[in-house]
């Protein structure tokens, strides 16, 4: 019999539910689901006190300092009056359940549960705008108490590119394409390195999708796993690059004006801060790529031509477009 060691590890949601209900004030687990194998694993539960959201990190994905760091922001959030969705404590006041796995070590963070739905019009990116401007505005109030990584050029460019490069090396055209463009970003980034740009505490995902939107017009923000200190303008280009990516020609959009309008309403930005929101978009997208390949190991190797060939696509019209 061969023994094969493990990437990645799906727990029975069963009895994984049975053993957090003894460690957290929870209630009796009746239903859960498996939601989603992402940068990690996110269950529900639904029990007789309610629902909540399960997040069990991948092995070797976050340190335990880097997690403490989203969970103490995401109290003072909670404190600020933020909607945000955040960390319930265990019986024993601790925010973290290590759990033993065949691939190592992995933590576990039991979450309240965001009502409502996502959604992706214009009225909807109006008030997650100014939400997003009153999350920065609490930000500024925080003082991190654990260390983590910072959404520097290193973490949103050099990082992603040692993952991404080895994919192109039978694309050799491409993968010129990408240390020309990369190397240009690098060097529009070495100003805006200076202290002179809005740097602070940034969600760090900001592409619409990580904010729950109610019938009643509330809205509850989640997801705060790629949280740090980094630049607000990047934090902000994240929403448009959803909108936009994928696309060759046609950049501009309705509900990205919309919710860059409602922001600047809440917390004013400086021009240059602005300017290169647009440089950012490009940095997101080697980001990405860097991150699917990189995690190609539990997620599997779908990075194929196909792939490329769209992802790279997008890269080099929106660097042209912007001149970057």
């Amino acid at each position: 019999m061969l023994h094969i060691p493990a990437a990645h590890t799906v727990f029975n949601k069963e009895e994984l539910f049975d053993a957090m209900a003894s460690l957290y004030k929870m209630g009796t687990p009746l239903k859960s689901r498996f939601v989603s194998n992402g940068l990690n694993d996110t269950y529900e539960v639904e029990t007789s006190a309610g629902k909540f959201i399960l997040r069990i990190y991948k092995h070797s994905w976050r340190t335990e300092t880097d997690i403490r760091f989203e969970l103490d922001l995401l109290m003072h959030l909670k404190d600020c009056g933020m909607p945000v969705s955040y960390p319930i404590p265990r019986r024993d006041g601790e925010w973290i359940t290590e759990l033993s796995a065949p691939e190592g070590l992995r933590y576990a963070v039991l979450f309240t549960f965001a009502p409502g739905i996502g959604k992706s019009d214009v009225k909807t990116s109006r008030s997650y705008g100014r939400a997003v401007a009153n999350l920065h505005h609490a930000m500024d109030r925080y003082i991190p108490r654990h260390k983590r990584f910072e959404l520097d050029a290193r973490h949103l460019l050099d990082e992603p590119l040692q993952q991404l490069r080895p994919f192109l090396q039978h694309r050799p055209h491409d993968l010129k394409l990408v240390d020309e463009i990369s190397g240009r970003l690098r060097k529009r980034l070495e100003p805006v390195a200076n202290g002179a740009y809005d740097w602070g505490v940034c969600h760090g995902d900001l592409h619409g999708w990580n904010v729950f939107h109610t019938e009643d017009g509330g809205l509850t923000h989640f997801d705060f796993d790629c949280c740090g200190l980094g630049w607000r303008s990047y934090d902000l280009s994240v929403f448009l690059w959803d909108r936009v990516h994928g696309k060759e020609d046609r950049f501009e959009d309705e509900c990205w004006d919309a919710f860059i309008e409602a922001y600047l309403a809440e917390r004013p930005l400086s021009e240059q801060d602005i300017a290169v929101i647009p440089l950012f978009v490009a940095v997101r997208q080697l980001w990405l790529i860097g991150l699917h390949t990189g995690r190609s190991s539990v997620w599997g190797a779908w990075q194929d031509d196909a792939y490329f060939n769209g992802k790279l696509k997008f890269l080099s019209a929106w660097a042209d477009a912007h001149q970057l």
